[in-house]
């Protein structure tokens, strides 16, 4: 049985490099292309685009071109664009631009893109420009580990009625936003749809019950928030009288009892102003 035959459309830019240089080598002490393509373990058909390629280069066996797109291109957004529009998304909530949402997710985002540059994004795209700008890298949030959490919480209730909507709260101090010592909070559902609001102080008394508030405007459903901490918990029931109403829905939250409850740390943050 016949060897399987090199693909070289498989192998990397080196080794591509490497077999071409042998095949033009053999080519010019008079080898013919098949005997090429035999003693190589090449296609007959490879051989001959190689030595064409040598031909149309003349004495210089062409270095292979770089491989898929460059960076950035084909981008919908230019790179002052996606600047503007980060500065905007980490200076303020939505509603500040007149759009129809009190907190931050695709849906807000994608409104934002089109007003500001008229361009129209699906919801797909959005989604890479969420990870590309860090809102939803996983430095900052992690999908599994708010399912596990909803998922742990679903199974320990034994109800007869069924829960409300479940969404893990996340804390985080993003390490590259603001001048200030900020903060985005955020919330994940088991369907790993995110919402998020930057706050340009970090633990700041106020920063929790207006997201919290903002959320419940958003989703328009009944809400129970897991992984709350203890002060968290006691400084929003002073403040806020839980469970928060929104028209005909309502927002509680619960304790997380298995998460160790760890002191934040405060960073610099420019906040609305992205770096070059």
């Amino acid at each position: 049985m016949n060897a399987e035959k090199t693909d070289i459309r498989s192998l990397s830019d080196d080794t591509l490099y490497d077999i071409r240089k042998q095949v033009v080598a053999l080519h010019l002490t008079g080898e013919g292309r098949a005997r090429i393509a035999s003693k190589l373990n090449m296609s007959y058909s490879g051989v001959v685009k190689i030595i064409k390629l040598y031909e149309q280069a003349g004495n210089v066996v062409p270095q292979p071109a770089a491989r898929g797109r460059k960076n950035g291109q084909q981008r919908l957004l230019t790179a002052v664009q996606e600047q503007l529009l980060r500065g905007m998304i980490e200076s303020a909530a939505p509603s500040a631009y007149g759009l129809a949402y009190h907190l931050w997710g695709r849906d807000a985002m994608a409104m934002l893109v089109q007003q500001q540059t008229g361009i129209r994004l699906p919801l797909r795209t959005v989604s890479h420009y969420m990870e590309r700008w860090g809102y939803a890298s996983r430095q900052l949030q992690n999908a599994d580990q708010a399912r596990k959490k909803i998922q742990e919480f679903r199974s320990k209730k034994q109800q007869a009625q069924p829960l409300p909507e479940l969404c893990w709260l996340s804390r985080k101090i993003p390490p590259t936003l603001g001048n200030q010592a900020g903060e985005i909070i955020s919330a994940m559902n088991g369907r790993g749809s995110l919402r998020w609001l930057c706050l340009p102080s970090a633990g700041h008394a106020d920063n929790l019950p207006r997201f919290l508030q903002g959320l419940l405007g958003d989703v328009k459903k009944n809400l129970l928030v897991l992984g709350v901490q203890k002060d968290e918990l006691e400084q929003l029931t002073v403040q806020t009288s839980l469970p928060l109403q929104v028209a005909n829905y309502s927002l509680d939250c619960v304790l997380e009892q298995d998460e160790p409850e760890v002191e934040s740390e405060t960073v610099p943050w420019r906040h609305g102003k992205i770096a070059n």
